[in-house]
C-alpha cells in the first residue's frame, strides 16, 4: 500500500476539539464525519512529489510542516481556516505548468523521492500523476476555504 496522505475539512470548533484532544484525534475525525460527499483532499502517494515541486519553485508551501501535529505519532495535523485560506489562495494562484518546469526525474530518485518510480515513469506518467494529484490538492483547498474550513492532514 505504501504511504499516502489526505486532508479531511473540519469546522473550526471541530478542529479546536481535534487540537484539545489529540490523543483521541482519530476517534474524532471519525465522529466528525457527517457521511455527506464532501470533496476528497486525498492526494495519494503524490505528497513527496508535490512537496518536491513545490520546494523547487518556492512555492512556500510544505505539506507536513505547514500544520499543526496532533499528538506524537506523526500521522495527524491540524490546519487551522486561516492556513486553509492560505493555502487555497497559494494553489489557485500557481497552475501546474509553474511546478512541472521544476519536475526532473533522474533528481528524483537520487534524492529518494517518494515512492521511488520517478525515472522509471518519466514526465509522461510521473508527471501526469502528480498533476492530478495537485488538481485534487487545489480543489479541496479551495472549495474548505470558501466554507471557512480548517483541515487536518492525515499521513500514513
Amino acid at each position: 500500500m505504501g504511504m499516502v496522505v489526505s486532508f479531511t475539512a473540519v469546522t473550526e470548533a471541530q478542529l479546536a476539539r481535534l487540537v484539545a484532544e489529540p490523543e483521541s484525534a482519530w476517534e474524532l475525525l471519525h465522529e466528525s464525519d457527517s457521511g455527506e460527499c464532501e470533496l476528497s483532499g486525498y492526494i495519494d502517494k503524490a505528497w513527496a512529489g508535490l512537496d518536491y515541486l513545490f520546494t523547487r519553485a518556492g512555492v512556500g508551501i510544505d505539506l507536513f510542516f505547514d500544520g499543526e501535529a496532533l499528538g506524537a505519532d506523526g500521522e495527524l495535523f491540524a490546519w487551522s481556516p486561516a492556513l486553509v485560506s492560505a493555502t487555497a489562495v497559494t494553489l489557485k494562484s500557481t497552475p501546474f505548468a509553474t511546478l512541472a518546469a521544476h519536475f526532473d526525474a533522474v533528481d528524483m530518485d537520487e534524492r529518494d523521492i517518494y515512492p521511488p518510480v520517478w525515472k522509471r515513469d518519466g514526465d509522461e506518467i510521473g508527471l501526469g500523476y502528480l498533476g492530478e494529484n495537485y488538481k485534487e490538492l487545489v480543489m479541496f483547498f479551495v472549495h474548505a476555504a470558501k466554507s471557512g474550513s480548517g483541515a487536518v492532514m492525515s499521513f500514513g
